[in-house]
């Protein structure tokens, strides 16, 4: 080579290294497009004068500028560049470094297998060359593809080999990551003592070597195990202190997993304005970093937030967002949370086949997973979906699968379960008429409530259901005061869909005593909230209370018009339950326009449902007010077959009312219907069996009501006048006596 070209050469390498040089302090001053194309340049320069380890050294400062720019594609294609410099340099340990970077960028990107393909490449030259250190590296690696695809035990046991190679090269920080991951594993298989060690192993030596960042990586840990033991306090303060250091230090992703568990923690106080602001200061650093996986737990968390409040449509978007961010980051885990969630918030919006499938696919995948929560869950959103869709059986049978199932998870969510659960299941007994099982359920949730944080936030619905019971057993007075009670909780606690379903207990409380003003109006109020809260079930229900109201104060054509309108919203809801009710109403209607076949009509399907429903009480109901029909057209027998039918529902239920004492309120609801009976028995000349019929009435619930039903009922019997025959009059003065007789013998 001439003294000419050896100069040449020189030159070039010295503008070379001035291209570098320059591409570094542009680097450092944060302009990493004008530090791209220094590098670009300096990496052509080095390759055209033979130095191909400054040519990949440039190729992946380039590569490292794509990747926090989000151009992971990009990226990925300058690693490989910079491998292949590294090949002809002979550089083995900075070929596995690029095949290494290379894996991480592919994992950013879903590609696992690519990234797995990356990680052995690298894993295989760190074997030859005997580099501990890289061998931890890729384990630690292949642990978080593992963990990505919900592998739990293949992600421990890389995390465990992390950890051995990295003690072999006395690399205590990596060390601490990867006994912080494999506390992660531990957290998400709930063995908190182990992973509480775990985390504490790894701030100590975080704290003995000075990285801050690990520092607050391993308190969020520990933060985590805290909320998951509902040990809040400490969760706060741990939190709190990671928040803090991470601001000092300005590790913005830091402060955004600080942020989402206090966030978690506010929920959990019901301090959901608070857990709001946290949770969207989250998402926002999340989004600003391009951290994916973060985005979508922040915008899950924001989900239940929004659920909470009531906001379902926004809950509905976030949450469809966060599962397609978990599917294109392929975090199984993340999944099933996800979907499960987005279920319950179908589920709150009416649409229930889909809520249905969704909540499927969520069982289905944390039976995958074995992860109890989730699974118990979705199980829980189920059998309330089922309840609604009149599949009352089904949703018994599922609240026990889910009940099995949740006594076996620790006690930390098994018994916030387990109180959820037998909450539902009381919902269900009262439907089915079993008083006394629904309140032993009620006891239990309660006795759990006042042992555990979480179940706390259940007493609001507890005292709401309780109050449904009341209503049920006739004690209406009770049933308001509970109902009242419930709605302040609720309304302190922020659970907008509880409040407002007390709102329309009072409502039907009120209704029940008569008071149809007050009623009238509270209907109006609680189908407001309804509409805010976008129920369009409950808005029906509250269309409903409307049209009863309606009936009591003799409007037909606008009870109609209610029925008709709450038919429309729990059609739109599949909620063949209030459907049922919905149909008895407007028979109801009907027969006071006196259109008896339409009635007919109407409680012929109403009877339909409740018996496919095994509701005793809507049975009961219905079947007293065919016979009530069947009495004015004198079909007499038929009348007599449908009250009788009617009782033995009645009375089943009232032998199910867990205190005796509570017998007579509840009989009390059905005296007109006890009276009625009687005359149909009297009208067939059964005068024994009404005596008999009413002095077991009065046995239980007294005999006044009677007494004044059967005054009415001969006032109101015509004995004379030119209308009537004469045979007609004999037969109306012999059945006043004996009604006379029938009530002084009471």
């Amino acid at each position: 080579m001439t003294t000419s070209e050896n100069e040449k050469k020189e030159k070039d390498r010295q503008q070379a290294e001035n291209r570098l040089q320059a591409g570094f302090n542009a680097y450092n001053d944060g302009k990493l497009d004008q530090a791209a194309e220094a590098f670009g340049d300096a990496e052509i320069r080095f390759r055209l004068s033979g130095d191909f380890k400054q040519a990949g050294d440039c190729r992946a400062m380039i590569a490292d500028i794509q990747e926090q720019n989000n151009a992971l594609e990009q990226a990925v294609n300058s690693y490989q560049r910079a491998l292949k410099h590294y090949q002809e340099a002979d550089r083995p340990l900075l070929m596995a470094s690029s095949a290494l970077s290379m894996g991480h960028v592919e994992r950013r990107l879903a590609h696992l297998d690519r990234a797995q393909d990356a990680y052995q490449n690298a894993q295989q030259i760190y074997r030859k060359q005997q580099n501990s250190k890289g061998l931890g590296n890729v384990e630690l690696a292949m642990g978080h593809i593992e963990l990505q695809r919900a592998n739990m035990s293949y992600a421990t046991d890389h995390y465990q080999d992390a950890i051995r190679f990295f003690k072999e090269a006395s690399e205590t920080t990596n060390e601490a990551d990867a006994s912080r991951s494999l506390a992660d594993i531990q957290r998400l298989r709930r063995q908190f003592g182990e992973a509480e060690s775990a985390y504490k192993r790894a701030l100590e030596i975080y704290q003995q070597t000075g990285d801050n960042y690990g520092i607050v990586d391993a308190q969020v840990g520990l933060g985590r195990i805290y909320i998951d033991q509902e040990r809040l306090d400490e969760a706060t303060a741990v939190l709190a202190d990671a928040l803090n250091r991470a601001g000092l230090i300005e590790y913005e992703l830091g402060q955004a997993d600080a942020n989402l568990g206090l966030a978690e923690i506010n929920l959990i106080q019901s301090q959901v304005d608070q857990a709001l602001i946290a949770a969207q200061s989250a998402l926002q650093t999340y989004s600003d970093q391009h951290n994916a996986l973060g985005t979508a737990s922040a915008g899950r968390i924001l989900g239940e937030i929004n659920l909470r409040r009531g906001q379902l449509s926004y809950a509905n978007s976030i949450m469809e967002r966060s599962l397609r961010t978990f599917q294109a980051v392929a975090y199984r885990l993340g999944q099933a949370e996800t979907t499960v969630g987005l279920g319950l918030i179908q589920y709150q919006r009416g649409f229930l086949s889909r809520a249905r499938k969704t909540l499927e696919d969520g069982l289905k995948q944390a039976h995958t997973l074995d992860n109890l929560q989730v699974a118990s869950r979705a199980l829980l959103g189920l059998a309330y979906a089922n309840k609604q869709q009149g599949e009352l059986a089904r949703a018994k049978s599922i609240l026990s699968d889910a009940h099995d199932q949740a006594e076996k998870i620790d006690s930390a969510i098994g018994i916030p379960a387990i109180a959820a659960i037998e909450i539902a299941q009381a919902r269900l007994d009262i439907l089915g008429g079993d008083m006394k099982e629904a309140d032993h359920h009620l006891e239990t949730a309660e006795a759990a409530a006042n042992n555990n944080v979480l179940v706390g936030q259940l007493l609001p619905e507890i005292l709401a259901v309780r109050g449904q019971l009341r209503l049920a057993e006739g004690d209406f007075n009770a049933a308001e005061a509970l109902y009242s009670s419930a709605h302040n909780q609720a309304e302190g606690l922020q659970q907008p869909e509880i409040a407002v379903e007390a709102l329309l207990g009072q409502a039907q409380a009120r209704l029940s005593r008569g008071e149809l003003d007050a009623a009238l109006e509270t209907f109006y109020a609680a189908g407001r909230q309804y509409q805010v809260l976008e129920n369009t079930d409950g808005d029906g229900l509250a269309v409903l209370g409307v049209a009863q109201v309606h009936i009591g104060q003799q409007h037909w054509d606008e009870a109609l018009e209610d029925c008709e309108a709450a038919m429309v919203r729990f059609k739109q809801a599949d909620d063949q339950t209030n459907e049922a009710d919905a149909l008895l109403t407007r028979g109801l209607t009907y027969r006071s326009r006196e259109e008896m076949d339409s009635a007919l009509n109407d409680f012929e399907q109403a009877l339909q449902h409740y018996h496919h429903q095994r509701r005793p009480l809507g049975v009961a109901d219905t079947r007293f007010a065919r016979g009530s029909i069947f009495l004015l057209r004198k079909d007499l027998e038929r009348a007599r077959d449908e009250q009788g039918k009617a009782i033995i529902q009645v009375e089943r239920v009232m032998n199910s009312i867990k205190s005796p004492e509570r017998w007579g309120t509840f009989l009390r609801q059905y005296a007109e219907q006890y009276a009625e009976t009687a005359m149909t028995d009297l009208r067939q000349h059964n005068d024994s069996q009404a005596l008999t019929l009413l002095q077991n009435f009065a046995r239980i619930a007294g005999a006044q009501e009677l007494k004044n039903l059967l005054q009415a009922y001969e006032e109101a019997i015509p004995v004379g006048g030119e209308e009537l025959s004469g045979e007609d009059i004999q037969i109306n003065t012999d059945l006043v006596k004996r009604l006379a007789l029938l009530r002084r013998s009471l």
